[in-house]
């Protein structure tokens, strides 16, 4: 089913929907799954609210905007997931009429407001999942009455403030507890007392204190990155119950621990993801890591360390950052050889030796920038990523592809303009020299010449692309992209600021608007409004792709719209007329008689056609 309104879909009886359960006597509807079928718009009453039989209700994955008033009186619902969709507004109080309800998951819409309190009705409820939304203020106190909870989500939201009292003794079988992306404050020991939890998230928080004590229960992962947790980690304490080879999942970076790293790290055997990257230790040697033998991911970029890089004998090593430390001498050939079998690996800034390393001269450009040797080493450092050959086919096929859908567009036209009649239309383009009065918490300038130029090591700031989080695109792809945002690249000038035009890597076709200038955001807090912006879904909104945040500038990344923007669709003057003052009254009725309106962006646009997109 490719795009249904969600009214011709719900309009026959219940048992001939597709994707029902009934009833051995097809008279009772117990079961619905309708994800992924393009159902869109809003939910009409008497549909899904008659079915008051039914225990499970699976709508996730269309684009369905609003529910419907009866929804809530489904006493018998054990199963709602309306997860992916395009829901917005606030959350009722009447999802308490759910009393038998086990599973829940919204996540992924535009839910604002506060959880409702009613939640606390909810006494059988094992999942709640409530990420990817707008939900603010505190966590309520209700929820502490769902003390069946096996699963928590919570994040990516807009939540603050603490955590109910006694929110760590509330849920005795609670196994999973994810709360990143939040502005929650705290310590750890508030989940001290979850001795059933086996994963916690509480990245991008506001917690702060000692790391002391987590490390207790069951827990196989445990991310406490992106807050402000202080003090050494290297006096940290499993307590005797605490089952180290459990520990699969380990990223405390980017907060203000110090000291040293673990002495006892070794004792988590099964270690795969290990991240202390941008902390405040003291000086020491590389941390033994031998017995890890499983681990995968490494990143302790930013930690201090001195000292030569010990031999890596980790044969499912996949990605490796040490970058910005003082490692000196030459890298192990057992990890050299490793190398090119790698996903990505970042030795930056050091003091390694490598004339004699065998590296390519590519690699040495972007993932040793910084090293102490007599090679050539002219570029910024980012992670290199190993080039198969076939990649050089897709490659080629791609650009192929684009001369070809060039040329089409080209000739297309030509064709369009041939055809075009004696009596044509065109736009005024205002000119970008013109002064402007700008308005909002941004100003900015046109010429890009001074601010990119304080922008240092482009290609250590990342640019964050939300459907494709394992891409690595930097500031200086967004630089290529739109030749340093050279003039020759506008495609506007905003009210907050210009817009340029540019392919990034991945051939992924975006508009870039720069925010610049002025803004009394800080990083932490502008990354926290993009991502909340880049959660809205709407059919009739431009979907914001990413963003980066390069210095003092905030830009914002959009999917390029072929056939340009509304302001010029709509105000296109005449061919001839040079300002709206010589439009008269003939034009209007001409235009309504027939003759049509090539605009700026080639588009046919009569005054019906016009009046169609007003409305």
């Amino acid at each position: 089913m490719s795009s249904n309104s969600s009214l011709s879909y719900f309009s026959d009886s219940g048992c001939s929907w597709k994707g029902v359960h009934c009833d051995t006597k097809k008279e009772s509807v117990l079961g619905l799954k309708a994800s992924g079928l393009g159902l869109s718009g809003l939910i009409p009453d008497t549909t899904i609210g008659k079915l008051i039989q039914l225990q499970s209700l699976d709508l996730s994955n269309n684009k369905i905007t609003a529910l419907p008033s009866d929804l809530w009186s489904l006493g018998s619902l054990k199963s709602l997931n309306l997860s992916s969709n395009q829901i917005s507004g606030f959350l009722p109080n009447n999802i308490g009429n759910f009393g038998q309800l086990e599973v829940i998951d919204l996540s992924g819409n535009n839910f604002t407001g506060e959880i409702p309190t009613a939640i606390s009705s909810l006494a059988s409820l094992r999942v709640l999942k409530l990420a990817g939304n707008g939900f603010e203020w505190r966590i309520p106190t209700g929820i502490l009455s769902c003390r069946s909870l096996v699963s928590l989500d919570l994040s990516l939201n807009r939540l603050n403030g603490s955590l109910p009292d006694g929110f760590g003794a509330a849920f005795p079988m609670l196994r999973t507890l994810n709360l990143a992306r939040n502005e929650i404050n705290g310590h750890v020991m508030d989940f001290a007392e979850m001795k059933s939890l086996t994963s916690l998230n509480i990245s991008g928080n506001l917690f702060k204190g000692s790391v002391m004590g987590v490390f207790q229960g069951q827990l196989e992962v445990i991310d406490l990155s992106k807050n402000q947790f202080q003090g050494h980690i290297s006096q940290v304490q499993f307590t005797s119950t605490y089952k180290r080879s459990h520990l699969v999942y380990l990223d405390l970076s980017e907060n203000q621990l110090s000291g040293e790293i673990f002495l006892n790290l070794s004792q988590a055997r099964n270690l795969k993801h290990l991240s202390l990257a941008c902390n405040r230790f003291t000086r020491q040697k590389f941390p033994g890591i031998k017995m890890l033998l499983g681990l995968e991911h490494l990143n302790l970029s930013k930690t201090s360390l001195i000292g030569h890089i010990p031999s890596l004998s980790h044969k499912s090593l996949k990605i490796i950052d040490v970058s910005h430390n003082n490692l000196s001498g030459e890298i192990p050939i057992s990890l050299l050889e490793k190398l090119t079998g790698m996903e990505r690996y970042n030795f930056s800034y050091n003091n390694l030796t490598l004339c004699d390393s065998g590296l390519s001269p590519e690699t040495l450009e972007t993932a040793f920038y910084g090293s102490l040797n007599s090679c050539p080493i002219a570029a910024n450092p980012i992670f290199f990523k190993r080039k198969a050959n076939r990649h050089r086919g897709y490659t080629l096929a791609l650009a192929l592809t684009f001369s070809m859908v060039f040329l089409l567009a080209g000739l297309l036209f030509l064709a369009f303009g041939c055809r075009r009649k004696s009596r044509t239309w065109v736009v005024k383009q205002p000119s970008y020299k013109e002064e402007q009065n700008i308005s909002g918490p941004f100003s900015f300038q046109t010429d890009s010449t001074t601010w990119v130029a304080d922008v240092k090591q482009a290609t250590l700031v990342p640019v964050v692309i939300f459907e494709k989080p394992l891409l690595n695109i930097s500031f200086a792809d967004l630089l290529s992209a739109t030749s340093n945002f050279d003039r020759d690249t506008l495609l506007a000038e905003g009210k907050f600021g210009p817009v340029y035009r540019g392919f990034l890597p991945g051939g992924i076709h975006v508009a870039v608007k720069v925010l610049v200038h002025g803004s009394t955001l800080t990083d932490q807090e502008a990354a926290r409004e993009l991502e909340y912006l880049g959660r809205i879904k709407h059919p009739n909104l431009v979907p914001l792709t990413g963003y980066c945040l390069a210095g003092d500038q905030r830009i914002a990344i959009y999917d390029y719209m072929e056939n340009g923007n509304l302001q010029n669709l709509l105000h296109d003057l005449p061919l001839g007329v040079q300002a709206t003052e010589d439009w008269s009254a003939d034009t209007w009725e001409e235009d309504n008689n027939g003759i049509q309106n090539v605009g700026s962006e080639g588009l046919l646009t009569t005054w019906a056609f016009r009046h169609k997109i007003a409305l």
